[in-house]
């Protein structure tokens, strides 16, 4: 394994195997719970720690460009930092000041799991290829700041002052920064921006009791003259994942709230013509990547955006204003970059990761400016999330997903609570509370997430569009967290009857002709696909022939004798 922590119980727990890992899952939900609820003395911790890695051997100038390098995959260089572990009772941090100011490690508790990627070993790659700011680069993985240059900047492999600005049983703050001074004369010369003087500070917090935390950035300009920059905080993101063997699988999605990406670069432009808008839905899965890959996304519309690995549901997410940061960047080295062997340098770092990344500007080489003598800054919260097959709204405090099952007429939720020994109460209604309400209870403390569905009565609701909504309040009866999801609802299908068989045919010319076959009564109705009732007969004739407003996909549904059956046709 590539983190090695200065406590050994750690080391031993990050190589319990997979079967081993699922009952820690249940013993740790259970453990936590019972913890804080008879411990007084629960907290938020630091300590020190040292960490090893590797990577293919090579040695460096003064200014950190490449000097030599080693292609022998049995030529593996040891490295070690020193670093810094910030841990509650839901999650745990890795801190590595001296290697580009970056959170390494995230761990939530209560699964045992990582959601960042650490690379097994490294490998000096996109060497003299005009790619990045030293003609090289190498992977590591992580969360972290890369300024005043795009294309992870100057500082990924620089160290950067570090200071413990607050240590508190109920907080833990750790500032690092670093000043940009230096200049690689070498850069390629897209890489413009020169010695800017500008001061980046991050401020990484660990709440007690949240298994969310907060990721401060502050920029500073202290010269007498506006200056040009960038600046992007990089994610290299793998929820669910064992330590020790991070990687996405393929059935990773990003989940972002946007409709469009515009397209840059792409091997073959398998992504898309380059500047030109395609549907999100082309890429937000791992395996839609046939290759690496750069896109950006096009009009966020609100404040989160994450991943989540769907062989366990497990999920990790950036939450932010973005009203500094409203650039978005999708990074993947393709769906056949799955298990690779790091120590093959012939790999040059390519592995199952998915990188995001949240930038000043909408695209890299596209400078910001700060005005002279200012400064900018903004707030950055990363939480887990278990349990939830997509995320519909979220804030520090908590993350909802609203679920229709048509089938079975059931509504129902997914939620997660970053504070989970607090109290709340939810409720989930249609349209408004006095309408229909399913559900107004206190939340139980689930650290692996709380997932309900409610059974819609028949006769409570009308067929056709509805807006389920869902409100999470405090203990001061304060609304803390909201969704609301508009789902269109069609009459519920019951069990096939004998004496209900009917055929229904397509006529074309917006016709469909129903075929009846028990001489009996009928009731029919059409709906449209918007749940709308279009069309309404009774008939006791054996065909019937209903003209319909338009082509498209309707829902036929018959009654008679106090029976139902429902079907679907597509008229065309």
């Amino acid at each position: 394994m590539q983190l090695s922590y200065s406590d050994k119980s750690y080391l031993h727990y990050c190589r319990i195997n997979q079967s081993v890992m699922k009952i820690k899952i249940f013993f740790w939900s259970i453990l936590f719970v019972v913890a804080f609820s008879f411990c007084g003395n629960s907290q938020v911790v630091i300590r020190d720690t040292v960490i090893q890695w590797q990577h293919h051997s090579f040695e460096l100038n003064a200014d950190h460009g490449l000097k030599s390098y080693s292609t022998n995959d049995e030529d593996i260089q040891q490295v070690q930092f020193n670093g810094k572990v910030i841990e509650n009772e839901l999650i745990r941090l890795v801190l590595v000041p001296e290697y580009g100011g970056r959170v390494l490690s995230f761990v939530y508790k209560p699964t045992g799991h990582e959601n960042l990627y650490q690379s097994a070993c490294g490998s000096p790659y996109g060497i003299n290829e005009g790619n990045f700011y030293y003609n090289w680069l190498m992977v590591w993985g992580g969360i972290f700041p890369t300024f005043p240059e795009p294309e992870h900047g100057k500082t990924w492999l620089l160290s950067w002052d570090y200071n413990v600005l607050k240590n508190t049983p109920d907080t833990v703050s750790i500032s690092m920064d670093y000043t940009d001074t230096s200049r690689f004369s070498g850069a390629p010369g897209k890489f413009n921006n020169g010695i800017t003087g500008l001061t980046c500070q991050v401020k990484v917090s660990v709440y007690k009791g949240s298994s969310a935390w907060d990721f401060e950035v502050k920029l500073l300009n202290n010269k007498d003259q506006s200056v040009n920059y960038e600046y992007w905080t990089c994610t290299t993101l793998t929820p669910g994942s064992e330590p020790g063997e991070t990687a996405s699988p393929l059935s990773s999605e990003m989940v972002v709230p946007v409709e469009q990406y515009r397209a840059d670069w792409s091997p073959d432009s398998w992504i898309g013509s380059y500047g030109s808008l395609y549907d999100f839905s082309r890429i937000n899965q791992l395996h839609e990547w046939n290759d690496m890959g750069i896109a950006y996304a096009h009009n966020l519309n609100s404040n989160f955006w994450g991943v989540i690995n769907h062989e366990n549901n497990e999920g990790v997410f950036r939450i932010a204003e973005n009203i500094e940061t409203p650039g978005m960047k999708f990074w993947t080295w393709g769906k056949n970059n799955v298990d690779n062997n790091m120590f093959d340098f012939s790999n040059g770092g390519a592995d199952n990761y998915i990188e995001l990344w949240a930038g000043v500007s909408g695209s890299f080489f596209s400078d910001a400016a700060i005005l002279a003598n200012a400064s900018k800054s903004w707030k950055e919260t990363y939480s887990p999330t278990v349990g939830m097959n997509s995320v519909l709204a979220m804030n520090s405090l908590g993350a909802v997903n609203i679920i229709w099952k048509q089938e079975s007429w059931q509504l129902g939720y997914e939620l997660n609570v970053y504070q989970p020994f607090n109290e709340y109460r939810m409720v989930l209604f249609f349209d408004d509370e006095t309408k229909l309400e399913l559900a107004n209870k206190t939340l139980s403390n689930n650290l692996l997430g709380n997932t309900e569905l409610f059974t819609v009565a028949t006769n409570a609701i009308e067929p056709g569009q509805h807006l389920a909504r869902f409100k999470m309040y405090n203990s001061q009866n304060d609304l803390v967290l909201e969704a609301s999801k508009e789902i269109n609802i069609y009459p519920l299908t019951l069990a096939e009857k004998q004496n209900l068989n009917y055929k229904v045919k397509n006529q074309g010319d917006k016709t469909i002709e129903l075929e009846l076959f028990d001489g009996m009564a009928y009731e029919v109705r059409v709906y449209n696909a918007t749940g709308r009732l279009v069309a309404q007969k009774v008939t006791t004739d054996s065909r019937l022939q209903i003209q319909l407003p338009q082509n498209g996909m309707y829902i036929i549904q018959l009654i008679t004798n106090g029976e139902q059956r429902t079907s679907k046709i597509l008229v065309f």
